[in-house]
């Protein structure tokens, strides 16, 4: 009778003996860190791209502005190089490592266009990058050109 009490107390309720379940909490345990730690991957991601986003979309500003307030139309064409200099030098080494582009439009009078193209690097898994569709920066400033009258 008592070992029969005995075989009772070590049974689990649906009849499974204690040592097949023992670690069975592991696995389960081990997959939900994993899942965590994606989530957690991609809400780094997503901040980061945002920041980077307006970091970039600024710096952009203050250079179609730069050429913006020049007088002449002439003298904005040849201010490019000087205001890329300074958009570069504003983003830092995310700048110097190239992930970020201008192209100009400076020959209307009324305004200067810049578009500016950037690609972002991704902190997530080779496997998941294709997921994060905010990566990719495609934006175009426009600054009206201001006149003395």
């Amino acid at each position: 009778m008592a070992s029969r009490a005995a075989q009772l107390r070590s049974r689990q309720p649906f009849g499974q003996p204690a040592d097949q379940q023992r670690g069975a909490g592991l696995i389960g345990m081990s997959t939900a860190l994993l899942v965590f730690m994606l989530m957690m991957l991609a809400a780094v991601q997503i901040l980061y791209n945002l920041y980077a986003t307006s970091m970039v979309t600024a710096a952009a500003h203050d250079a179609a502005r730069e050429v913006a307030g020049l007088d002449a139309a002439a003298n904005r064409c040849g201010a490019v190089a000087q205001a890329e200099a300074s958009f570069l030098r504003s983003l830092g080494d995310y700048g110097a490592a190239g992930h970020a582009t201008l192209h100009w439009t400076c020959n209307d009078p009324d305004e200067v266009r810049v578009r500016v193209v950037a690609r972002h690097p991704s902190v997530l898994p080779e496997r998941l990058s294709g997921l994060n569709s905010l990566a990719m920066l495609d934006r175009t400033v426009v600054v009206r050109t201001e006149s003395r009258r």
